[in-house]
């Protein structure tokens, strides 16, 4: 048995606590309360804590080597080992529940950096700091969530009039099992689900996982329930997690298809400070989503001081613009032959303060195949983006992207095929504006013409770029067409963190594009401003509102003024999408069951049924209800054939004056995104 923490301990840990959560991963992703698809949060955390065990792997020679020597080299080596594991978790964290479980081993590491010996009070004053970090990192803290639990460890652990490690840590993990129990209570819509805080359960298996890393005596701790300590359960609350307790009454009414995970801080606080008590009593509701705010994000020293060196950000997941792996170009989207891919350099237009994209990128047109061709230079030598809308047969756009590709650079075309004949919005940068133009005209009907002056992407200065999360080839096009850096769904810190230095520019905003994933954006921000580069966060909840937010961007505008303005356009659009119900729920809209359809306003379920068609008629009906001028329809990957003409056709039967725009995105899971301005 331990007297005091040291590195093997906190390896041991680390090494426990990412077994724990893999063993557990499925049974705590289904404590999800909402029935939409989403990042659950068992793979998040097995997904954070694999970030900081293979942080601590990388570094384990080293450390080695500092722990052969005594005392202060070895706390060196202990405060060393702690920050690695906590700063890996930081970059690879997932989600709202990865973000706070980093934030706790933060807290921890600053506690044992200063720390002569790590015993029992050490562990206790850890726990504190880590509680406060973790409320620092949530704008709107909720009780009954994984900060209660946290909460209630360091208050166990502060109990105990002892300065015995284990003692301590054995402490912290039962009032944590007995929080965690209490969830339901605290949250009336985890006891209407009959299950107890999902990240809470994480939570709880990393102290277990302490726990047995210090108590070397061989004993095990594992009570008979995984995760709930017998001595913990109460009378009143069943704390098998999962299980309905059968005797929880809630006390105040359930707020029905919220989800939890869906709690994002809508302004960062800086780490490490406790939020005012007044914080503290500013609960939300979980799933309830507050309009955005922009979110500027101020420096703040991270864990680890050392700046990060731009190329050492390359992270899978993350789709710089038109950049491929050596050797290769980028992948091909439908419609566009092998090895075509997007510039490495897209422009930006003259007089701009440089964004990529260009005017007419709102235009209504729809989406759907990507075709480019370009240098590996970029913009360099193309003096005009020409953007135009033309009205051609699939066979002709062929030949045109063939033409258009042979002139210019960063050549996109999207269009989803339908019509008679299809429409499709053209997008190069060339030398010369006539020959791209008679291109168009030998190919159909151009019309929307736009041509703008060019000049060269430089590095640094006041130059602006844009991350955008999105999933899908169509959606991916579209941004990227913008100017934007693309990340794929879910991403880590380290993925996000990569994405700003792929743009290359001295003040980037992040949409993040679905709640749950706003905390890891506004983590990453915190780790770029380290770096110098000026980062905010539009807190947009949707495809469709990251669209909206980029078509008002100006680049003659100040920075912080054009966030703000992106922020309004994105809080401007309602959201809209269907989805298929992953488990039975009570919503708002009544009980759903798995497999029906769910049409969901800004993120709460207004619709149920069993037909794509008319779910989707339902909800536009619902959200057009309450006005609006433009709709911005966005098809998944799995639509049927005739689904886009069927919706345009009720569109303008039931609301003539809307005016209507349909993109192909191809992203999965949501079989429509809509978005009404």
């Amino acid at each position: 048995m331990l007297e005091t923490l040291d590195a093997a301990a906190v390896r041991r840990w680390c090494d426990g606590g990412l077994e724990a959560l893999r063993a557990h991963q499925r049974e705590i992703d289904e404590l999800n309360v909402y029935p939409v698809p989403d990042g659950d949060t068992g793979t998040n955390l097995v997904l954070t804590l694999t970030a900081a065990h293979e942080a601590l792997t990388a570094a384990h020679e080293a450390l080695a080597a500092a722990q052969e020597a005594a005392g202060p080299a070895e706390r060196g080596a202990l405060a060393g080992v702690m920050r690695r594991m906590a700063r890996g978790a930081l970059l690879g964290a997932r989600g709202n529940s990865g973000v706070i479980v980093s934030q706790i081993l933060r807290g921890m590491a600053d506690t044992f950096a200063g720390a002569v010996a790590v015993r029992g009070s050490e562990l206790a004053r850890a726990l504190r700091t880590a509680t406060d970090a973790a409320y620092a990192a949530v704008a709107r803290p909720v009780e009954g969530t994984v900060l209660s639990v946290v909460a209630a460890a360091a208050e166990g652990a502060g109990r105990i009039k002892s300065d015995n490690l284990v003692t301590v840590a054995r402490a912290a993990a039962r009032a944590a099992s007995e929080a965690l129990a209490r969830t339901p209570q605290q949250l009336p819509v985890l006891a209407q689900a009959g299950v107890v805080d999902a990240g809470g359960r994480g939570l709880c298996l990393l102290l277990d996982a302490l726990v047995d890393a210090i108590a070397t005596d061989g004993s095990p701790d594992i009570p008979a329930v995984p995760g709930i300590r017998p001595e913990s359960v109460t009378p009143e609350v069943s704390a098998v997690p999962g299980i309905r307790p059968e005797s929880v009454t809630p006390e105040v009414p359930a707020v029905p298809g919220t989800r939890l995970e869906s709690v994002t801080p809508e302004v960062s606080a800086v780490p490490g400070i406790r939020p005012e008590p007044a914080a503290h009593d500013a609960l939300t509701v979980p799933g309830v989503r507050p309009e955005p705010v922009a979110t500027e994000v101020m420096a703040v020293p991270g864990v680890g001081s050392e700046p990060i060196a731009p190329e050492a950000l390359a992270a899978p997941g993350v789709r710089p613009e038109g950049v491929a792996p050596a050797g290769q170009g980028t992948p091909a989207s439908p419609g566009m032959p092998a090895g075509e891919g997007v510039s490495d350099e897209p422009c930006a237009p003259a007089g701009q303060e440089p964004w990529g994209g260009g005017a007419g990128a709102g235009e209504p047109v729809s989406g759907g195949a990507m075709g480019t061709g370009g240098e590996p230079h970029g913009c360099a030598g193309f003096g005009y983006e020409v953007q135009f809308l033309i009205d051609a047969e699939e066979v002709a756009v062929r030949r045109l992207r063939e033409t258009l590709g042979g002139l210019g650079d960063s050549l996109v075309i999207v269009g989803t095929g339908d019509g008679e004949p299809p429409t499709w919005n053209v997008h190069v940068h060339v030398t010369e504006i006539g020959p791209a133009i008679e291109a168009g005209i030998a190919a159909g009907k151009p019309y929307r013409i736009n041509v703008t002056p060019l000049e060269d992407r430089r590095a640094g200065g006041d130059r602006r770029g844009a991350v955008v999360v999105a999933a899908g080839d169509g959606l991916t096009a579209l941004f990227e067409a913008e100017g934007a850096v693309v990340v794929d769904r879910n991403p880590s810190t380290a993925e996000m963190l990569a994405a700003v230095a792929a743009t290359g520019a001295a003040s980037v905003v992040l949409l993040p594009n679905d709640a749950n994933t706003h905390a890891v954006a506004v983590s990453a921000a915190r780790e770029a401003e380290t770096t110098g580069v000026r980062v905010s966060v539009v807190p947009t909840r949707s495809p469709v509102q990251a669209l909206a937010a980029l078509a008002v961007r100006d680049g003659q505008r100040p920075f912080a003024e054009d966030v703000i303005a992106m922020a309004e356009a994105a809080g401007a659009c309602r959201s809209g999408e269907v989805c298929t119900a992953q488990r039975d729920a009570l919503t708002v809209a009544g009980q759903c069951r798995a497999g029906d359809l769910l049409g969901l306003v800004d993120g709460e379920v207004h619709v149920i049924g069993e037909d794509l068609a008319e779910v989707s008629r339902r909800l536009l009906d619902r959200m057009l209800g309450g006005g609006g001028e433009l709709v911005t329809l966005v098809l998944g990957a799995d639509t049927p054939p005739g689904f886009e003409e069927e919706l345009r056709g009720h569109v303008h039967r039931t609301w003539p004056f809307i005016e209507l725009q349909c993109f192909a995105g191809g992203q999965p899971h949501y079989h429509l995104l809509a978005g009404v301005e």
